[in-house]
Protein backbone atom coordinates (compact mmCIF):
# COMPACT_ATOMS: atom_id res chain seq x y z
CA UNK A 1 0.00 0.00 0.00
CA UNK A 2 2.62 2.69 0.81
CA UNK A 3 4.31 2.12 -2.60
CA UNK A 4 1.00 2.90 -4.22
CA UNK A 5 1.04 5.99 -1.90
CA UNK A 6 4.35 6.74 -2.85
CA UNK A 7 3.96 6.45 -6.61
CA UNK A 8 1.01 9.11 -6.40
CA UNK A 9 2.48 11.49 -4.11
CA UNK A 10 6.19 11.20 -4.14
CA UNK A 11 9.25 11.94 -6.33
CA UNK A 12 9.88 15.26 -7.72
CA UNK A 13 7.04 16.82 -9.76
CA UNK A 14 8.44 19.44 -12.99
CA UNK A 15 6.24 22.36 -13.25
CA UNK A 16 5.99 24.93 -15.97
CA UNK A 17 7.78 28.11 -15.27
CA UNK A 18 6.89 31.06 -15.78
CA UNK A 19 8.71 33.09 -18.32
CA UNK A 20 10.25 36.59 -17.29
CA UNK A 21 11.58 37.94 -20.55
CA UNK A 22 11.94 36.74 -24.85
CA UNK A 23 14.28 38.32 -26.64
CA UNK A 24 13.53 37.41 -30.40
CA UNK A 25 16.76 36.92 -32.52
CA UNK A 26 17.65 38.43 -35.60
CA UNK A 27 16.33 35.03 -37.97
CA UNK A 28 12.95 35.57 -36.17
CA UNK A 29 13.09 31.87 -35.74
CA UNK A 30 15.60 31.23 -32.14
CA UNK A 31 13.69 32.83 -28.92
CA UNK A 32 15.77 32.92 -25.78
CA UNK A 33 13.49 33.02 -22.63
CA UNK A 34 14.81 33.93 -19.40
CA UNK A 35 12.65 32.14 -16.00
CA UNK A 36 13.98 33.03 -12.67
CA UNK A 37 15.28 30.82 -10.47
CA UNK A 38 16.90 29.95 -7.12
CA UNK A 39 21.00 31.16 -7.02
CA UNK A 40 23.09 27.82 -7.86
CA UNK A 41 24.88 25.94 -4.58
CA UNK A 42 28.68 26.71 -3.83
CA UNK A 43 29.50 23.72 -6.57
CA UNK A 44 28.42 25.90 -9.09
CA UNK A 45 25.05 23.46 -10.02
CA UNK A 46 21.58 24.61 -9.59
CA UNK A 47 18.56 22.54 -8.03
CA UNK A 48 16.14 23.32 -11.05
CA UNK A 49 16.89 21.27 -14.08
CA UNK A 50 14.68 22.13 -17.31
CA UNK A 51 12.97 18.90 -18.49
CA UNK A 52 11.14 19.76 -21.44
CA UNK A 53 10.62 22.35 -23.78
CA UNK A 54 7.26 22.99 -25.79
CA UNK A 55 6.77 25.39 -29.01
CA UNK A 56 3.42 25.62 -30.40
CA UNK A 57 2.98 27.81 -33.22
CA UNK A 58 -0.43 28.63 -35.35
CA UNK A 59 -0.95 31.52 -38.07
CA UNK A 60 -1.53 33.98 -34.98
CA UNK A 61 0.45 33.18 -31.93
CA UNK A 62 3.21 30.71 -30.58
CA UNK A 63 3.11 29.59 -27.62
CA UNK A 64 6.24 28.52 -25.48
CA UNK A 65 7.00 26.97 -22.34
CA UNK A 66 9.74 25.46 -20.46
CA UNK A 67 9.20 22.93 -17.61
CA UNK A 68 11.38 22.79 -14.38
CA UNK A 69 12.01 20.23 -11.73
CA UNK A 70 13.50 21.18 -8.35
CA UNK A 71 16.13 18.03 -7.65
CA UNK A 72 16.63 19.62 -4.02
CA UNK A 73 13.30 19.22 -3.46
CA UNK A 74 12.21 15.98 -1.40
CA UNK A 75 11.28 12.93 -2.62
CA UNK A 76 9.29 11.70 0.61
CA UNK A 77 6.65 14.19 1.79
CA UNK A 78 8.12 13.63 5.44
CA UNK A 79 11.41 14.47 4.22
CA UNK A 80 12.89 18.30 5.30
CA UNK A 81 13.55 19.96 2.48
CA UNK A 82 17.16 21.95 2.61
CA UNK A 83 17.88 25.50 2.57
CA UNK A 84 17.71 27.21 -0.48
CA UNK A 85 18.71 30.93 -1.30
CA UNK A 86 16.12 32.97 -2.53
CA UNK A 87 15.24 33.79 -6.14
CA UNK A 88 16.51 36.03 -8.48
CA UNK A 89 19.06 33.96 -11.04
CA UNK A 90 18.16 33.92 -14.67
CA UNK A 91 18.21 30.99 -16.28
CA UNK A 92 18.02 31.51 -19.76
CA UNK A 93 17.06 28.61 -22.70
CA UNK A 94 16.63 28.72 -26.31
CA UNK A 95 13.47 27.80 -28.24
CA UNK A 96 13.58 27.20 -32.27
CA UNK A 97 10.41 27.94 -34.21
CA UNK A 98 9.66 25.91 -37.48
CA UNK A 99 9.13 29.75 -38.81
CA UNK A 100 9.85 33.24 -38.13
CA UNK A 101 7.55 34.98 -35.51
CA UNK A 102 6.71 37.51 -37.95
CA UNK A 103 4.13 39.51 -35.76
CA UNK A 104 2.63 36.76 -34.18
CA UNK A 105 1.98 37.32 -31.10
CA UNK A 106 4.45 35.32 -28.10
CA UNK A 107 2.97 33.49 -25.57
CA UNK A 108 3.59 31.53 -21.99
CA UNK A 109 2.21 28.54 -21.93
CA UNK A 110 2.37 28.59 -18.09
CA UNK A 111 0.11 31.58 -17.35
CA UNK A 112 -0.92 32.34 -20.98
CA UNK A 113 0.33 35.98 -20.46
CA UNK A 114 1.73 37.79 -23.47
CA UNK A 115 5.26 37.87 -24.02
CA UNK A 116 6.68 41.24 -25.28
Amino acid sequence: MASILCVAGCARQAHWYGIESAAVAPDGRTITATIVVGAPGSDGKSCREVTDTDVAESADEVVIGIEVRNNCEPIFPWEKAPMQKGMGYPLNVQLHLTKPLAGRRLVDRANHRELS
